[in-house]
């Protein structure tokens, strides 16, 4: 048996209540899972098929069933009358290690008389196909736009690309779809986000108030703090020596600068009056041999720079002209919906067509499946209920690599205290298939507490 540590002991033997495990590459993370998987059927009696283990790839999964089976039977060695022990070999046949697309079909495929619409004969399609369909798709789409001479294309088309090659468009559009399928509900999602720019009715309204400029002047206040620090470091190695005296002023005048443009943030436009008439003092001419002062003239133009290059990009406008241009970009980003919107109904239909589906459709099947509105509130349905009484506990494996839409399936199965989740959010590589770092993060952060 290995040395488990303190902590690896407490992440296998500790139970009611879900459980993350953060951990290093290397730190042996999968195995304290596998082994907290073997405890839960050997020691505390629970059959391997009311486990769920979910992974990120077959091959992991098969790794893991095969190790399982090896713990089962150097046990059965042991307890060779042990009835229960060699029924778990039977039944891990059966068990419930996959991955979450595996564990999505097998939902779909045994409840597919839930969706309306759907075929029970469905064909899986390879990324290759649908690539080449949504291709085709927009390459549809965008003739039938040009043709009908349709002005709200036309704005979009000069908007983010020209006449000659309309490509850049194309790729966005493919880029926010495959973006929005890993919401729960797409549609809503990119609705809502795409809401927060209409600011119209408040163009008087203070910028900074708007959630674009809390997030802008978040940026400058924070620059300031760091410039300040590095301009007292600088002062403090200046006042010392009386021959630098004037160099250690022209630091305080900018000290005084950075200090005056803070106690105004809270107000856009007297911040954009500021930033634009801020000018520094040139560095004093005086003729004093100091490597302090070569040092301070190197430092202060790397922050002078700093601070330009950043807050005077972000001060270009008032406060009404602010508002005005994310409205101007509302009015471009709503044309943008309609044609992603446009894509994705066409391409819903061409899938249709050819009784194709992809695993971005069978994760929003299984979450139809198992999840319902009820009086205005999202409830589990009867099957969403019954995977919930069936699963003692749900493992997940390389949890960082989980999407929107995955947590919402995996937290619709669970009791709400069975969840035993490993990662380490700086193995995230299933970027492509829109994974959420910031789901295993939040979750660790709200644990810590």
């Amino acid at each position: 048996m290995p040395n488990w540590t303190d902590e690896q002991k407490q992440a296998i033997y500790e139970k009611g209540e879900n459980i993350l495990v953060a951990a290093a590459a290397g730190s042996g993370k999968t195995a304290v899972l596998v082994e907290r998987i073997i405890n839960k059927v050997i020691n505390e009696g629970i059959d391997i098929d009311k486990i769920l283990v979910v992974t990120f790839t077959n091959a992991a999964a098969a790794e893991m069933r095969e190790r399982i089976l090896d713990a089962l039977y150097k046990k059965i060695e042991e307890e060779p009358e042990n009835e229960r022990l060699q029924r778990q070999i039977t039944l891990l046949n059966l068990a419930s290690i996959c991955t979450i697309d595996s564990f999505c079909l097998d939902i779909v495929k045994n409840h597919f008389y839930e969706l309306e619409n759907v075929s029970p004969n469905f064909r899986i399609a390879d990324t290759a196909e649908i690539e080449l369909l949504k291709q085709e798709v927009l390459e549809d789409l965008f003739e039938e736009k040009y043709i009908n001479d349709d002005s709200n294309f036309a704005k979009l088309i000069t908007t983010y690309t020209n006449y000659r090659d309309d490509t850049p468009l194309k790729e966005l559009i493919l880029k926010i779809h495959t973006f929005i399928s890993s919401s729960p509900e797409p549609r809503k999602w990119l609705e809502e986000k795409i809401k927060t720019f209409d600011l119209r009715g408040k163009e008087t309204e203070d910028f900074g108030k708007t959630i674009w400029g809390e997030i802008l002047v978040k940026e400058v206040r924070d620059e300031i703090k760091d410039d300040k620090i590095i301009l007292k470091d600088i002062r403090a190695s200046l006042i010392n020596d009386s021959e630098l005296e004037d160099f250690a002023k022209i630091i305080a005048s900018d000290l005084e600068q950075l200090d005056n443009l803070e106690k105004n943030l809270d107000n856009w436009n007297k911040s954009y009056e500021i930033v634009k008439n801020m000018k520094f003092i040139p560095w004093s001419r005086k003729k004093v041999e100091s490597e302090i002062k070569d040092e301070a003239k190197k430092i202060r133009d790397s922050v002078k720079e700093k601070l330009f290059k950043k807050i005077k990009k972000i001060y270009v406008t008032n406060s009404e002209e602010s508002n005005q241009d994310i409205i101007d970009m509302y009015e471009i980003l709503t044309k943008l919906q309609d044609l992603i919107f446009e894509f994705d109904d066409i391409f819903s239909k061409r899938k249709k067509e050819k009784n194709i589906v992809d695993f971005s459709d069978i994760e929003h099947f299984a979450l139809k499946i198992l999840l319902k509105q009820e009086n205005g509130k999202e409830e589990k349905t009867e099957i969403a209920k019954k995977y919930t009484e069936k699963f003692e506990e749900i493992a997940i494996d390389e949890y960082q690599d989980s999407n929107l839409v995955q947590e919402k399936i995996l937290t619709s199965v669970a009791k709400g205290n069975n969840l035993f989740m490993v990662g380490d959010v700086k193995q995230s590589i299933y970027k492509f298939r829109q994974a959420m770092p910031k789901l295993f993060l939040s979750k660790y952060y709200a644990y810590h507490e």
